[in-house]
């Protein structure tokens, strides 16, 4: 015991020698709470985690040269869950018919069989109904407003999902050819129609492709805890993150809106992981322009009026990880900082009374 008193460096001074005062006691309820609240400051921190950005090269999937139903059925299997990412589709055009509206994908019809070859039909993919009021309160702000209950019960609602391989594709909801085959004979009498005929023409805008995409998305939704750490949010972009969500097109020209708009998006692959999940999702990034109907004609495009949207998986992916520091690294940090605290707070109190007393010491 001897021994271990003579290396003690912490030397007290007795009881009888210690003087109590006020100052010291407001000086040390500072330093106590100070060090408390950086302590539940550092622990927030730390459960809370800290967020990281970072760029990799996105990971490699193989895909298959045979037609799925020649495929072993476990490599089919494992190529539809990591090949292939979930495609959903909420489309309003506000003018036209539904039987006058078609659905391709990579220049294929969708017809008796979806992408994945499961044998569903259409109707079960992409749904075509007339839009409902919810859709066109989303769409006008209200369902009784004068332009909502001018369309109402005309327009057709396209809305569904399908699997689609994670390479570069293309979806179009275009006029049928007969649709456009009609719309073209219509503007080319109404040419030879004079002003008063063509003010009186019922039938302008039944070819009109003025829409409004609700959202098309490609994998899972992308979460808010990821969205608000992005740099787009952080400027104040607050729908930047999601571009194709609440999207209105409105196409006016002298062929009663009769236009073709083709969307190209980028997918940014983003991994978000933490202590016990990860994560899939797809930023877009989206360049849009509309061909009008006379670039069309004289360009040869093949495409009819509508809504075309090309798509491709940038090479490089994001990872949002929302990892903590090292335990270690944490307790090392509480115990500086609350100790820290004290020691400054007696460094600067011991400054104060040594120079108080050599003030003190001049003057006397």
């Amino acid at each position: 015991m001897a021994l271990l008193r003579n290396v003690d460096v912490f030397v007290k001074p007795r009881a009888d020698l210690k003087t109590k005062s006020a100052a010291g006691g407001a000086i040390t309820l500072v330093a106590s709470t100070t060090a408390i609240l950086l302590f539940f400051a550092q622990l927030y921190l730390y459960i809370v985690g800290n967020a990281s950005h970072t760029l990799h090269l996105s990971e490699s999937t193989p895909f298959p040269m045979l037609p799925q139903d020649v495929m072993d059925p476990f490599q089919s299997r494992a190529y539809d869950i990591k090949g292939k990412m979930p495609l959903k589709i909420h489309v309003t055009f506000l003018h036209m018919d539904c039987k006058d509206i078609e659905v391709k994908l990579n220049s294929a019809p969708i017809t008796s069989k979806d992408v994945d070859g499961k044998g569903k039909k259409a109707k079960d993919l992409i749904k075509a109904k007339r839009p409902n009021p919810i859709e066109l309160k989303r769409i006008f702000g209200s369902d009784k407003s004068p332009e909502a209950l001018a369309h109402k019960g005309r327009g057709c609602t396209l809305s569904g999902s399908l699997r689609v391989p994670i390479v570069a594709g293309h979806i179009s909801v275009t006029l049928t050819r007969q649709a456009w085959t009609e719309a073209l004979n219509h503007y080319m009498a109404r040419s030879q129609w004079s002003e008063e005929q063509k003010a009186q023409d019922v039938h302008r805008n039944d070819y009109n492709m003025s829409h409004y995409i609700h959202s098309i998305q490609f994998g899972k939704k992308l979460p808010s805890k990821v969205v608000a750490t992005s740099p787009t949010a952080a400027k104040g972009k607050s729908n930047a993150h999601r571009p194709m969500e609440g999207r209105m097109h409105i196409i006016e020209n002298q062929m009663g809106g009769i236009a073709l708009e083709s969307i190209q998006v980028k997918l940014i692959p983003t991994v978000s992981s933490g202590f016990f999940f990860e994560e899939q999702y797809y930023q877009m990034s989206v360049i849009d322009h509309t061909i009008q109907p006379e670039t069309m004609v004289n360009q040869g495009v093949s495409m009819q009026p509508g809504l075309t949207l090309s798509y491709d998986v940038t090479p490089l992916a994001v990872h949002h990880d929302e990892g903590r520091d090292n335990f270690l690294v944490f307790l090392s940090s509480l115990i500086g900082i609350v100790g820290g605290c004290f020691v400054t707070v007696g460094l600067l109190t011991g400054c104060l009374v040594h120079s108080a007393q050599a003030v003190a010491k001049k003057v006397d």
